[in-house]
C-alpha cells in the first residue's frame, strides 16, 4: 500500500475530526434572510462537499419546496429563524441516504419528546460521535494490502445502505407503535 495514500487519508481523518455541526446556541440568534441562509448552511456543510461534486447541498428552491412540501415552517416575513437552521442542518446532513418525506417523519417524531432546540443539540452530538466512529472503524478497516482502501470504500457503501434499511425499519416500528 503507498504510504502516500495513508498520509492522505491520515490528513483527510484529521480535518474530519474536527467537522462537526453547531449546536443551538452556535446559531445566529436574528432571523436570516435566504441568502444569508444559504451562506451559512454552506459554512457549516462545506467539508461534506467534494470539490468535485457540483451538486448543491442547499438551494433557494429547495428551502422553498421543503417549506412548500410543510417539511419546515415558512419563514416570517421572509426571514428564518434558528428552528428553520436547525431543520435545514439536520436534513441536509440525512438527505443522501434517507428520503425527504422519512426525514421529516423522524423529526416530527422527535419533536414530540423534545423542543426544537433538544432536537438539535442532540442531532449535533449523535453527529460527532457518528463521525468520529466511522473515521475509527474506516482507519482500522484500511491495512497494508493492496486492496485495503477499496476494500473499505465498499464496507463504507454497504454500511451506508444497511444502516438506511435498519433505521426506516426503526423509524417504521416507531410510528407503528
Amino acid at each position: 500500500m503507498s504510504s502516500n495514500l495513508n498520509e492522505i487519508f491520515k490528513d483527510f481523518s484529521e480535518k474530519m475530526k474536527n467537522h462537526s455541526l453547531p449546536h443551538w446556541n452556535d446559531l445566529p440568534e436574528i432571523d436570516l434572510y435566504m441568502d444569508q441562509v444559504i451562506a451559512l448552511m454552506e459554512k457549516y456543510l462545506s467539508d461534506l462537499i467534494s470539490e468535485e461534486d457540483e451538486s448543491k447541498l442547499i438551494t433557494p428552491s429547495m428551502i422553498n419546496n421543503y417549506v412548500k412540501l410543510n417539511i419546515i415552517p415558512a419563514p416570517n416575513k421572509k426571514k428564518y429563524s434558528r428552528e428553520h437552521l436547525a431543520y435545514l442542518l439536520i436534513i441536509c446532513s440525512l438527505k443522501q441516504v434517507m428520503p425527504i418525506p422519512k426525514i421529516k417523519e423522524l423529526i416530527d417524531l422527535k419533536l414530540k419528546s423534545c423542543t426544537p432546540q433538544d432536537l438539535l443539540n442532540n442531532f449535533s452530538d449523535l453527529y460527532k460521535v457518528t463521525f468520529e466512529g466511522v473515521l475509527e472503524n474506516s482507519t482500522s478497516y484500511i491495512d497494508k494490502s493492496k486492496d485495503s482502501f477499496l476494500d473499505a470504500s465498499i464496507f463504507l457503501a454497504m454500511a451506508s445502505s444497511q444502516s438506511r434499511f435498519i433505521s426506516e425499519a426503526i423509524l417504521k416500528m416507531q410510528k407503528e407503535n
